[in-house]
């Protein structure tokens, strides 16, 4: 498990309007039972207006336009978690600027 691996959502339940998490727990303390996690949701689903783009930055995954929901942001068991389906390691600026907006360091 790897800062910013994306994941199918283990919740069955919501994985039609939430299909993926990504990770955003350091890997310095990868030895943690847990991982904290943000869920990607499906912008069209649960019509996604686009703002605050800083807070909710969008992405496209598999072709489906998808919103990062920072202020759900969760810790969950790692083992949930299952296999790696990719990485948004490209954004990680994006992401850190999301979460620095949620937490107010920006």
């Amino acid at each position: 498990m790897a800062r910013f691996d994306l994941y199918i959502n283990p919740n069955e339940d919501s994985r039609k309007s939430t299909p993926y998490v990504v990770d955003l727990q350091s890997d310095h303390v990868g030895s943690l039972p847990t991982r904290v996690v943000i869920p990607l949701r499906r912008s069209k689903v649960l019509g996604y207006s686009g703002t605050p783009s800083d807070l909710l930055p969008s992405f496209v995954i598999d072709g489906e336009d998808c919103f990062l929901d920072t202020p759900a942001m969760a810790a969950i068991p790692a083992g949930a978690l299952g296999k790696r389906i990719g990485s948004l390691a490209e954004f990680r600026g994006l992401i850190a600027d999301a979460r620095d907006r949620l937490f107010g360091g920006y």
